[in-house]
């Protein structure tokens, strides 16, 4: 009950208004991290944290964590942790002729199948059913 109190008391209100107080969500991220990660790992995560958080961020509403991918990549240190604002498409090749490297290039990215389905015509379908 006492430290509630003291929660309470000494509290300091942070204001998410149109710009954050980008510093003191830093102040909070590095002691959270700290308390999980080595020090010099926590530093580095804090500005990622913050920066993804705040990337996703919309005014006036609840901020959707769901909107943050960790990748965690094979063959790479924790200290090679970076953040990507952007879309990161980690699929690989489909076809074995497909270039492995493409520069410059217009990517399509959708969430309906492109794929030829061949129709049933009705005649078909009966015969399914009976």
């Amino acid at each position: 009950m006492k430290a509630l109190q003291f929660l309470e008391k000494f509290k300091t209100p942070v204001v998410m208004g149109d710009e954050p107080d980008r510093e003191i969500l830093k102040m909070v991220a590095r002691t959270a991290l700290r308390t999980k990660l080595h020090e010099a790992l926590a530093d580095q995560l804090t500005d990622i944290v913050v920066n993804s958080v705040l990337c996703i961020r919309k005014p006036e509403e609840g901020i959707d964590l769901f909107m943050v991918e960790i990748m965690h990549m094979r063959h790479k240190f924790d200290v090679d942790t970076r953040l990507v604002q952007g879309l990161v498409l980690d699929h690989g090749s489909r076809h074995p002729d497909m270039k492995r490297r493409a520069e410059n290039c217009f990517i399509l990215t959708g969430n309906v199948s492109l794929e030829y389905e061949k129709r049933c015509s009705s005649s078909q379908l009966e015969s399914i059913w009976n």
